[in-house]
């Protein structure tokens, strides 16, 4: 008779575990600024590679800023 208690007792730690987990998980989020939501929205949703792809050639495409007044002064 010991064991289907034990089971019972088993099977219900286990639930209670994956229920603590889930809660955990759906835990409401504070932040101090937008900014800071977006940044972690962004690193929870992958970029589809077809924008990824869009992206690396409009940045590619872009003209290089041009260089501080120190280092045109410098000549670096």
């Amino acid at each position: 008779m010991s064991q289907p208690t034990s089971r019972l007792n088993q099977r219900q730690r286990e639930e209670a575990i994956s229920q603590q987990q889930s809660a955990q998980n759906t835990a409401a989020l504070e932040f101090a600024a937008a900014e800071e939501m977006l940044r972690h929205d962004a690193g929870q949703i992958p970029v589809p590679p077809t924008v990824a792809e869009r992206l690396q050639k409009s940045v590619a495409s872009e003209p290089a800023p041009p260089k501080s007044w120190w280092r045109r002064l410098l000549k670096s």
